[in-house]
Order: C-alpha cells, then structure tokens, then sequence
C-alpha cells in the first residue's frame, strides 16, 4: 500500500532534492565524511532518505566497493531515488519503503547508520534504539538535526521583497497548516541539545561526539561560478512554487483560479526582478548559513 503522506502535504520531491543538493555540495565532502565518520567499503543506511541526495552524494564519493541503503515510509520519494539512481549509473544504492521505527534490515547487519532532520519528527528514543539493533559491533550511528533558531539570514535593502499582496494570499492558502502539521507530528520530538547526547548515553552508545555543520547558502559567494549562481536561484524559486501547488493540492478551495495565477505572477515577477541583478552581476549579499547539530555515537561491542 503506498503511503505518500509526506511528499503530499508536509515537503515535496523537489523541495527536498533540490535543498539537500545545496546542503551536501562536493566541495563539504571531507567535512561531511569526517564528521559522521564514513569510509569506503562500509555499508551504510540513509533512514528517512528522502529523494535519495544524500545516498547518490555518498555512492559518489566512497565508490562502488560501498553498499548504501535509503529507507523512507513515503512511496513517492522511493520510486523518484530508484529513478535518479538508475539514471546516473549508481548500483551500490538499494532503496526500502520502511518505517524509521521498525527498519527491513536484520539485527548487527549494518557498519553505519547516519539521518538527517528526521529525529524531531520521531520518537527520539526508539528511533536511536532501532539504528542499535541493525547496526554491528563497533557501528555508528550519526544524527543531524536542522537548528532553524540559529539560523543567520541577511535581507538586504536591494533584494527584491514579497509585496503585500503575495504574503496576502500565502496566507489564505496556507490557513490550517499548523493542524495539519500537529496531525503528522512535524516536529513535534525536536530533541534538546542537552538532551541528545545524554540520550545516546543512557542507550549505552560509547564514544558519544557533538559536531556543528555551518553550511552557507549565498548566491553572490566569488566561489560560485555564473551557473552556480543561477542553480541557487532556480532552486529557490523552484521550492516556492513547489510549495504553492502543495498547498493548491491541500487547501482546494484556499484561492480561486484567478487568485493562483496573480499569486504565481507575483513571484515569477519576485525572482525575475533578483535573476536581473545575478545577471548584471550586482552583488547584494542575500544568503542563509543553516546549522546542523551533529550527534554521533558508536555501538558497544
């Protein structure tokens, strides 16, 4: 029974893809590695893998000799990673429906499990206990978590802000979404920063460590070639209005024909206005630097 709950009503296909592309560039692939300690020739789960970026960045850069498995309960999301997958030639990447609570692998079958925002949605306890029981002796076990409140975001005078009108009507499409958000529990175990590493320590995880990802998002960056600068764009305004038709497939009657169309209006008009200045290469310095907490832990033998 396909269960697409998630790509449907909380972050689409795209949204996720596309960020998480951003988030893991080739350039932070030695801090990535190094920090959740993977290594060629382990074999590695992705719980919660979403599209599967995360799983194709890792096939990229450990190499065939290492096995990845993505696992995620929402049938969308497992058939678009299978697709991308096959498309680029990675066969050392196997994609399972399952629940993060009750994983399709066998007791000690696995060297590493590693997730990404997906323990504030979950019971963080039994969520840390099932990474137990599949990974091996000597295994690890490596938890990110988004930390939106430490955030730091730039709105500089030159970028192109939402007129009233477009917030206007974000805003009736997207009345109710805070009890959709209830019913499916997002966010909802957003574990403490205290709490985590203590967590890990009560399961009886040995070498506990905390780590910090800053991973700066900023189109204007000299390191980013024009192309670059142009995929950041179009990713952004591409999540947008992936989140408009979300909400169009939620909230039917949330804005009439005549108001979708003033409303997409609106913000091709938005981002064509900031796709003018990359164009004329004016720097405005418009950026995000996101941070992930890190905890990892490994399993006693």
């Amino acid at each position: 029974m396909e269960n697409n709950i998630w790509s449907e009503n909380i972050q689409g296909v795209l949204m996720l893809d596309l960020s998480r592309e951003l988030r893991f560039r080739n350039d932070r692939k030695d801090l990535f590695l190094n920090i959740v300690g993977l290594k060629e020739g382990m074999t590695i789960v992705d719980v919660g893998c979403g599209p599967g970026a995360i799983t194709r960045k890792l096939s990229s850069w450990l190499g065939n000799e290492t096995k990845i498995i993505g696992i995620d309960r929402d049938t969308t999301f497992i058939n678009y990673a299978k697709e991308k997958a096959r498309k680029q030639n990675m066969y050392n990447i196997s994609y399972l429906e399952g629940d993060a609570l009750k994983l399709p692998l066998e007791d000690n079958s696995v060297d590493a499990c590693i997730s990404h925002t997906v323990i504030e949605h979950v019971p963080n306890r039994e969520f840390l206990l099932e990474q137990k029981r599949v990974c091996k002796p000597n295994g690890r076990v490596s938890v990110m978590c988004a930390r939106p409140d430490k955030y730091i975001k730039t709105e500089p005078k030159l970028l192109p802000k939402q007129s009233e009108r477009e917030m206007e009507l974000l805003d009736k499409l997207f009345k109710g979404t805070d009890e959709m958000y209830k019913k499916y529990n997002v966010g909802k175990y957003w574990p403490d920063p205290v709490e985590l590493p203590t967590l890990f320590a009560e399961l009886g995880f040995k070498d506990i460590q905390v780590d910090g990802i800053a991973i700066p998002v900023a189109i204007d960056d000299a390191r980013n070639s024009y192309d670059e600068k142009v995929v950041i764009f179009e990713t952004q305004k591409e999540q947008l209005l992936e989140v408009v038709n979300m909400g169009l497939y939620q909230n039917k009657n949330g804005l009439s024909d005549k108001e979708v169309k003033e409303l997409k209006q609106l913000i091709e008009e938005r981002f064509g206005k900031r796709l003018e200045l990359i164009k004329k290469r004016k720097y405005i310095w418009d950026y995000t630097i996101l941070l992930l907490h890190v905890v990892s832990g490994m399993v006693e033998n």
